[in-house]
C-alpha cells in the first residue's frame, strides 16, 4: 500500500508553525508514505529555509507573501491553487490512499495593554478579519476540495487554540473571543460531518510557548498578576518548547483517536508543571 499525505501549514515561517513543519517531515513513514507539506507564511526567505530541511519521502512547497490582513479571497486562492497543483502530481495520483490535513497555525495577539472598554470599532473589525475571517474561509475551501479527492481516507482540520478559548483572562478580550469562535466553528464542522468518518477536526491548545510571541506578551500585558506569572514561568524555564508541543499535536493527528470537534490542551497530555 502507498499513501500520500498532504499538509497545509499556515504560519509556517516561524515559531510553532515552523516546528510543526519539522515534526511532520520527521514522521514520514519511509516504506509506504510520501508527505507533501504546503508551507504558508509572510516571509519567503524564512519559508525557503524551512523547506531546505532534509527528510526522506517528504516534499515541501511554498506559498509566500500571505498577509492575514488581505481580503480572504486573496489568502485562500493561492493556497488552494498550490493544493490543486500538488494533488495533480504523479505521487498523489498513484497513491492507493490519500490523507489531507490543514494546520491553522497563523494568528496574531491583540493589544494586551487594553481592556475591552478601550477597543475601537476599527480595531475590532481589523482583528476579526485577520484572525477569524481568513481562518473560516480557508477551512471552508479546504473541506470542499478535500472531500472531492479520489481515495481520500482522512481529512483533518487542526486549529491552534488556547486555554483562553475556554477560560477568560483580563486584557485578552479580542484574542480569547476569536480563539473561542475558531473552536466553535470546528465543533460545527464535526457535527456536520458526524456521518463521514473521513473528516475530523481538532482544536489544540499548545500551552504558553517559549517563543517571540510569549516575550511580547510579557512585555505588553496590562494585567500585573499575569505579567508576573508569565515572567516567573520564563525565569523558571516552565514555558513549553515549540518542538515538544508540535510533536504532541502530530501524535494526536497520526494516532487518529481523538473525538472530532475536541479541544485538547497540551497539559491534558503531559500534566500541569510543578510549581
Amino acid at each position: 500500500m502507498s499513501r500520500a499525505h498532504v499538509f497545509i501549514v499556515t504560519g509556517a515561517n516561524r515559531g510553532l508553525g515552523r516546528s510543526i513543519v519539522k515534526l511532520i517531515a520527521q514522521r514520514a513513514e519511509p516504506n509506504n508514505e510520501t508527505r507533501h507539506i504546503i508551507m504558508v507564511g509572510r516571509d519567503q526567505q524564512a519559508l525557503e529555509q524551512v523547506a531546505q530541511a532534509d527528510a526522506k519521502n517528504t516534499f515541501a512547497y511554498i506559498v509566500p507573501s500571505i498577509e492575514l490582513g488581505k481580503p480572504a479571497q486573496e489568502i485562500t486562492e493561492p493556497i488552494l491553487s498550490k493544493l490543486n497543483e500538488v494533488l495533480l502530481s504523479a505521487s498523489i495520483a498513484s497513491a492507493s490512499s490519500v490523507y489531507l490535513t490543514l494546520m491553522n497555525s497563523a494568528g496574531t495577539i491583540c493589544d494586551l495593554s487594553k481592556t475591552v472598554d478601550q477597543y475601537s470599532e476599527e480595531e475590532v473589525t481589523e482583528y476579526t478579519a485577520v484572525n477569524f475571517v481568513s481562518f473560516a474561509a480557508l477551512t471552508s475551501r479546504f473541506l470542499a476540495r478535500a472531500k472531492s479527492v479520489p481515495n481520500v481516507e482522512r481529512i483533518a482540520v487542526a486549529n491552534i487554540s488556547s486555554l483562553l478559548a475556554v477560560m477568560p483572562f483580563a486584557n485578552w478580550g479580542l484574542y480569547a473571543s476569536i480563539k473561542a469562535a475558531r473552536d466553535q466553528l470546528l465543533k460545527v464542522v464535526a457535527l456536520e460531518h458526524k456521518d463521514d468518518p473521513r473528516v475530523r477536526t481538532l482544536s489544540y491548545a499548545p500551552g504558553p510557548l517559549d517563543n517571540d510571541m510569549q516575550a511580547e506578551v510579557r512585555a505588553s500585558i496590562g494585567d500585573a498578576e499575569q505579567k508576573q506569572a508569565y515572567s516567573d514561568m520564563h525565569s523558571k524555564k516552565k514555558l513549553v518548547k515549540t518542538d515538544d508541543t508540535a510533536g504532541i499535536l502530530c501524535t494526536l493527528l497520526d494516532d487518529w483517536t481523538f473525538e472530532s470537534g475536541a479541544h485538547i490542551d497540551v497539559y491534558d497530555i503531559i500534566g500541569l508543571p510543578s510549581q
